[in-house]
């Protein structure tokens, strides 16, 4: 039997699985961070003829090509981020800072439409039409704009203010947008014209701006606060995120360390009294290497479980001297350097799951004890066939469009990159598995399905990670 073969075999099973599997989960929370993203498709034209109209900002943006801003301030400073993340094709998030360039954005450049944003509102969304029993989701300020971007589906829940589990389509207080996402789509191909250079992206992807003042020092919401513990008794998983929303310094002279320790003390404490419950983190795109460092030393000791992409890793391994290993998987996209990236940062960080998702592949390194090698490739494969339904309808919708999921194909360079590991783990199986052991380890690969034409690819990493993490 060919590899490929092997592989649909393997997803098909894996799907049959995980149906049940999802309504013996008791629960999932998902703090914190749903927000509002304004979806804006990167038209070259419009952005040449800005900067034609102001010699001064085409002048500096030329003169920054090649630069990452730590953050957003200025104009140009959106308009640096947003080229290097087209130039090399790789995602990109930075945060707005000033009221001013918020203003200019929405002014200039606007957004085609909006959609649920945030980590957990995409989690909440993507995962509500599954057969999970009950889901709450954490969402500051909840104001009608921000719950009616949630689906409705009745396992999906918010914290009213009685304390008390409720649909977010009916527990808003009160109106307004107070938080926007940009998110600046591009396709492949697509050239930009900035002084006297033509930028040409080499893959789909995307550039996102966030505004998000209301959340900008993660203090979570005083009602989740008080009401969270008489209720996660009924919940078995705990995913946070939203740490990249955090600022380096604020106007009233205090920091993000200020900030991060008390979410950190409280999922301490919240992981201390409830043990049955399962944490993960997932990253995100954080220009501050304070703050990265920040969530190494803070947060990774109180969860179990990390999810991340390639260009989180490589950040991460060059905050703990290891730029070589980040070059190299940047560099020559070496499946093995990967595998070495995360086996440094699991034998740094202690965590027991860590699961890397790339175009392509997933790869998860987890240790014996948590769960078994084929329960956590079932999960991988059930988030690949679930990312491919969504990136295929827009959405995951009814059980059927899921499945549908399975008849896309396999991601190239599949065959390459699973030979590539086998020799690396010394396990010829391996590409007939993806299960290999290595120091008390699970290592499990999963070759993906890649959509050709994405409806919609924004949130994949959150429905990816999240659904992995709960099944396996």
């Amino acid at each position: 039997m060919s590899v490929q073969s092997t592989w649909e075999n393997l997803y098909r099973e894996a799907a049959s699985k995980n149906f049940p599997a999802l309504q013996s989960v008791p629960g999932v929370i998902l703090g914190f961070h749903s927000t509002i993203d304004g979806l804006k498709r990167v038209i070259p034209e419009e952005i040449e003829k800005i900067l034609s109209q102001d010699p001064a900002l085409q002048e500096e943006v030329t003169r920054r090509l090649g630069t990452v801003p730590a953050e957003i301030r200025t104009p140009a400073d959106l308009l640096v981020g947003l080229a290097s993340s087209l130039q090399r094709g790789k995602a990109l998030q930075l945060m707005v800072r000033e009221e001013t360039t918020y203003d200019w954005v929405m002014e200039h450049l606007g957004y085609d439409s909006i959609r649920m944003g945030g980590t957990s509102g995409n989690m909440a969304n993507s995962l509500a039409p599954l057969p999970l029993p009950r889901i709450l989701a954490y969402a500051n300020p909840l104001t009608r704009e921000q719950a009616e971007l949630f689906v409705d589906y009745e396992n999906l829940n918010v914290i009213n203010q009685a304390g008390e589990l409720e649909h977010p389509h009916t527990a808003w207080q009160g109106e307004g947008i107070y938080a926007i996402h940009w998110i600046f789509e591009y396709p492949k191909g697509l050239r930009l014209k900035i002084g006297d250079t033509v930028l040409e992206s080499p893959r789909a992807n995307r550039f996102i701006a966030a505004w998000n003042p209301v959340n900008n020092k993660l203090q979570i919401e005083p009602n989740f606060l008080e009401h969270l513990p008489g209720l996660i008794h009924q919940f078995s998983h705990f995913i946070v995120s939203g740490f990249h929303i955090l600022s380096e310094t604020y106007p009233d002279g205090t920091t993000w360390l200020e900030y991060l320790r008390p979410v950190a003390r409280f999922l301490r404490e919240t992981k201390k009294a409830h043990p049955q419950i399962q944490f993960h983190y997932e990253f995100a795109s954080i220009a501050s290497a304070a703050i990265r460092q920040g969530i190494v030393d803070h947060i990774l000791p109180t969860v179990d479980s990390l999810g991340l992409n390639e260009v989180e890793l490589c950040a991460i391994l060059r905050d703990e001297d290891e730029a070589e290993l980040a070059r190299d998987i940047e560099t020559h996209s070496s499946i093995a350097a990967v595998l070495r990236g995360l086996e440094r940062l699991a034998d740094g960080t202690g965590l027991r799951r860590i699961q890397l998702h790339d175009l392509g592949y997933y790869l998860t390194l987890v240790d014996k004890e948590f769960t078994t090698g084929e329960k956590c490739r079932d999960g991988m494969l059930f988030a690949a066939t679930l990312a491919a339904s969504r990136s295929t309808f827009g959405k995951v919708g009814a059980k059927e469009e899921i499945m549908a999921g399975l008849e896309v194909p396999l991601a190239e360079k599949t065959e390459e990159r699973m030979a590539s590991l086998a020799k690396e783990l010394e396990s010829p199986s391996f590409t007939e598995t993806g299960i290999a052991t290595k120091n008390g380890r699970y290592i499990v690969f999963v070759p993906t399905k890649v959509v050709a034409k994405p409806v919609l690819t924004v949130g994949l990493g959150d429905l990816i990670s999240s659904s992995a993490f709960i099944l396996g």
